[in-house]
């Protein structure tokens, strides 16, 4: 177990920490495990980055109230984080990435935010471990946000702590297909200048609809057959009306398109900030599907905060729901940081107490003479993970593809509240 099941207690002040250290203290002044994240803090998304260091600052610090790290030769050592701002933009992930590798004595680190910077940023890590000739990034990677499927198959020394959308979307569409059965015809949009956004809905959201039998209106689209990827071009062909901007605050064309689509559901595949936009505007034109489904991404609280009343009857499928003790006390301590838990930001938490569990089995030194081999030892440490404790329960690994296997459930916007409507664990 990487966490302590009571938190109750763990986040206390600075002095009360001092008075549960154990008495190396002084060895653990000197030494640290350093950690280091990255993610949105300016820009459209900026509140995924914040969410995610409130969240890794309340675990470092539930850590380290916990008694700190043990290290390789018994030391006990206190955890520190330093985060940084990649923004949601590709190079500005790979410069903090070469910066932090090169320049800093973090063990590990934390991030990007956006899919598409992601992808980007792990196209400069050493693709395999022990190849000589490749001279990319020796350093490990735990991503926390980034959630496009298959990502960290770029590189050995890329990981990822992120649910699976495909997974998601199959079984959140069989459960609507059960529970409302009079629905039939589904219509959509996205941003098409946001990875994440545009790629889950034309190539994982839309198809897993079809494979559950909803059929896009007016007669379907060539080539959609309920596989992964069908269609996805004529997708985003057909949906040339209904798509916006993540920059866009006008949504009035992309709201009649829906109006005029006469579907039975519609899929709005966004983030909070246009996603309330979108909402709104079809609101005011007086939309009203029978099924409304949104973007893994918007089930946070920033969606609630911009546009409860008109996100109310939203579905969508997440990782993350304080619906355990510890992940109840997990939200209160990201809120108390300025911050809130969500589907993102909770595996900041997991993350954290991730690296406490490998740091103790493989026998890391956190000394500025080991970096190389306990950056090397953190890797090897989180390839052979088979499974941890998550916050809602056990998180397996796929070990040749740096992946998780995470719990999810089925959450609705309900008077003001994500609201859990389903839960496949049970």
């Amino acid at each position: 177990m990487f966490y302590p099941k009571n938190l109750a207690g763990l986040l206390p002040a600075a002095a009360c920490v001092v008075m549960l250290l154990l008495p190396g203290l002084s060895q653990a002044q000197e030494r640290t495990v350093k950690i280091a994240g990255w993610g949105a803090k300016s820009g459209p998304l900026r509140s995924f980055g914040v969410n995610s260091e409130a969240v890794l600052k309340a675990a470092v610090e539930s850590i380290n109230a916990a008694g700190g790290v043990s290290l390789g030769d018994g030391t006990r050592a206190m955890m520190e984080m330093e985060y940084y701002d990649s923004a949601c933009n590709a190079d500005q992930a790979i410069s903090v990435a070469r910066k932090v590798a090169s320049q800093t004595e973090a063990l590990i680190g934390i991030g990007p935010t956006c899919s598409g910077a992601a992808a980007a940023m792990y196209g400069i890590f050493q693709k395999n471990v022990d190849n000589s000739g490749d001279t990319g990034l020796q350093f490990p990677i735990l991503t926390d946000t980034a959630i496009r499927p298959g990502l960290a198959k770029k590189s050995q020394w890329t990981f990822r702590n992120v649910p699976n959308e495909i997974n998601m979307y199959d079984e959140l569409f069989a459960w609507l297909r059960e529970n409302h059965p009079d629905v039939k015809t589904i219509y959509g949009g996205t941003e098409t200048n946001q990875a994440h956004s545009k790629l889950t809905f034309a190539k994982v959201i839309v198809q897993m609809a079809t494979k559950h039998g909803f059929e896009w209106v007016g007669g379907g689209i060539d080539g959609l057959t309920g596989k992964i990827g069908s269609g996805s071009d004529q997708v985003l062909e057909t949906t040339k009306a209904s798509n916006w901007l993540m920059e866009d605050t006008n949504f009035s064309v992309q709201a009649r398109a829906f109006k005029k689509s006469r579907a039975d559901m519609l899929i709005v595949s966004s983030h909070p900030f246009t996603t309330c936009g979108m909402l709104k505007e079809m609101k005011r034109q007086r939309v009203r599907p029978k099924v409304l489904v949104g973007l893994t991404s918007s089930s946070s609280q920033e969606t609630l905060l911009g546009c409860a009343a008109e996100a109310e009857g939203m579905y969508i499928p997440t990782g993350f729901a304080p619906v355990t003790s510890v992940a109840k006390r997990v939200a209160k301590a990201a809120t108390a940081n300025g911050g809130f838990a969500d589907l993102h930001s909770a595996a900041a938490w997991e993350n954290a107490w991730i690296i406490k569990q490998v740091v103790e089995e493989t026998g890391i030194m956190a000394k500025p003479s080991t970096l190389a081999a306990d950056r090397r030892k953190m890797r090897d440490g989180l390839e052979a993970l088979d499974n941890v404790d998550g916050l809602l329960g056990s998180v397996g690994r796929v070990r040749d593809e740096g992946e998780s296997i995470k719990p999810f459930v089925f959450v609705q916007a309900t008077g003001g509240q994500w609201v859990v409507v389903h839960d496949p664990r049970n």
